[in-house]
């Protein structure tokens, strides 16, 4: 049985660094455009290739996120920042957009097209079509259950990465307008506000939060090895190094 990978999330180099010496097997990343986390520190091009420098180091590997929903001026440019990032020596990008899909598997095909959660991925149809793309794994959404990320993986044979740990999105991966709505700032575009955690007030005395809890799968780690999960992720680029360096150490643990 191949080790399942254990993947963290890195808001800045000292996160990275920090993850991969608490027992991360790979770290995605940020970078200073396209992707869901633009309050984030996030990485600039330099920084990159000093991260990918250190996690290659040590035998680990580097993902990139380019996850947002591209409107036509998000476009521009994207093409360049592939090729920066790709000499940067980033092993994956994380996409959701069917154009960057076939861009990125057709100009670097030594550098694999991973499916982003934000794709809303739910079914194994849906996966074999991606697969066919040149897909190389598939974050499938947070709305699955276990017999349903098994019969995936068994009908597919497609690498699988799951969320476990973390913050949890109220509405649907990949489909909140909330911020929109209530602030202005894109969810989907790198901007959400969280208003699933703001606190509203209602005719109840206590105030009322959409938000569901934290997402904790400790327990069913050895579920998802069984089930033959590739990578187990951990959400949180913009959490403090004491957290990660607790969460990441933690899940290490359980795993070995």
């Amino acid at each position: 049985m191949q080790k399942v990978e254990l993947l963290a999330p890195a808001g800045d180099l000292e996160r990275l660094k920090v993850n991969l010496l608490y027992g991360a097997d790979a770290i995605y990343i940020g970078g200073e455009k396209y992707g869901l986390r633009a309050n984030a520190t996030n990485f600039s091009l330099a920084e990159m290739k000093e991260g990918c420098l250190f996690a290659h180091a040590r035998g680990k590997k580097v993902y990139l996120t380019l996850n947002i929903v591209f409107h036509n001026e998000d476009m521009e440019g994207v093409e360049e920042y592939i090729k920066e990032a790709v000499v940067c020596g980033i092993d994956a990008f994380i996409v959701s957009d069917p154009f960057l899909i076939s861009y990125i598997h057709t100009t670097y095909p030594q550098v694999e097209v991973h499916l982003s959660t934000q794709n809303s991925t739910t079914n194994s149809l849906a996966v074999s079509f991606f697969q066919e793309e040149g897909v190389k794994r598939v974050v499938l959404a947070r709305e699955l259950s276990k017999g349903e990320i098994k019969e995936i993986i068994d009908k597919t044979g497609m690498d699988i990465e799951v969320f476990i740990h973390g913050a949890m999105c109220t509405c649907f991966s990949g489909r909140c307008t909330l911020s929109n709505y209530v602030t202005g700032r894109d969810a989907n575009r790198g901007g959400c506000a969280q208003v699933c955690r703001f606190s509203f007030d209602t005719s109840e005395k206590a105030p009322f939060t959409l938000a569901t809890k934290d997402l904790n799968m400790a327990a069913y780690i050895p579920d998802l090895i069984e089930m033959g999960v590739a990578s187990l992720k951990v959400e949180g680029r913009k959490r403090s190094l004491y957290y990660l360096a607790t969460v990441i150490g933690t899940y290490h643990s359980i795993i070995d």
